[in-house]
């Protein structure tokens, strides 16, 4: 009986979608954790954080130029999106169409001189109303990378229907500072940039009014606007490879585990009737 009992519980666990993985050199500096989250279909894309709870169940991670923390970034992912916020707490004066905040994902990760398969999403501060949300207006646009070039201004800029990207000024509802500043929501669709429990990784946000770039990984020091290689970028883990699942298989995952629950059940529910007829007799 009690080998029966193992044998369920090794298949359970083999079974299982949320498995732990070991990843090495994780707690370094250029590493981004990304967490699954079960909340993000509830994120209200206006640019800002709009309610207590919006980006909670998010990784939360710091940026700091000098000593001054200059924004923080939120990121998560749920079913077939990647989802970040850059609240950029160092940037208080609205440059409308001028400020902006950019990501950039390496989905190879092969950290080449070169932008290929690399996308970045840039996003432009913006002047919302009630219109520009009703009609879902939005300043951004994507970028896709070749195998050729060296230089932002060389790549394509491509239309991604999926793609959100909004830009505001933030307001009393922002977890970090009650001064308003700008603020920045990417839904990133991860059937454009392949699915992986690691990428190249990249952001930095515009301050117009101070001429000045802030990136991630820190140690990146930009002059102008500008996207360096991805040889420098850090990277983007999910530490439990849940980024490596879709929403069908997680949906077959769930469906083989209930199956081996019930019929686990059923075969213990015979097992203890067998033994209470046989008691009764």
């Amino acid at each position: 009986m009690k080998k029966f009992y193992f044998v369920l519980i090794f298949i359970f666990l083999l079974l299982s979608p949320n498995q732990i993985y070991g990843i090495s050199e994780i707690n370094n500096e250029k590493n981004i954790l990304i967490t699954k989250s079960n909340s993000m279909k509830e994120i209200n894309f206006d640019g800002k954080w709009t309610f207590q709870s919006e980006w909670k169940q998010t990784s939360w991670n710091p940026i700091t130029s000098g000593e001054n923390t200059v924004f923080h970034l939120r990121t998560a992912h749920q079913e077939d999106f990647i989802y970040i916020l850059i609240d950029v707490i160092s940037d208080t004066n609205a440059d409308v169409g001028s400020d902006k905040a950019t990501v950039c994902i390496d989905s190879k990760n092969n950290k080449s001189e070169f932008f290929d398969d690399d996308y970045c999403f840039i996003v432009h501060l913006e002047e919302r109303n009630f219109i520009d949300t009703l009609l879902n207006k939005q300043n951004n646009f994507v970028i896709q990378g070749d195998t050729q070039s060296k230089k932002i201004e060389e790549l394509e800029k491509i239309k991604v229907k999926d793609f959100v990207g909004v830009g505001t000024m933030s307001d009393k509802e922002d977890k970090y500072s009650g001064i308003s500043h700008a603020s920045y929501e990417f839904k990133i669709p991860i059937e454009l940039i392949g699915r992986s429990d690691i990428y190249g990784f990249y952001v930095n946000v515009f301050d117009a009014n101070s001429n000045v770039v802030y990136s991630w990984p820190e140690d990146i020091k930009l002059e102008n606007f500008d996207i360096p290689s991805s040889s420098l970028w850090g990277n983007l883990i999910s530490p439990d490879k849940s980024l490596l699942e879709n929403s069908v298989n997680e949906s077959i995952d769930s469906f083989i585990i209930l199956l081996v629950i019930v019929i686990s059940a059923s075969i213990f529910f015979i097992i203890f009737k067998k033994r209470l007829l046989k008691r009764v007799k």
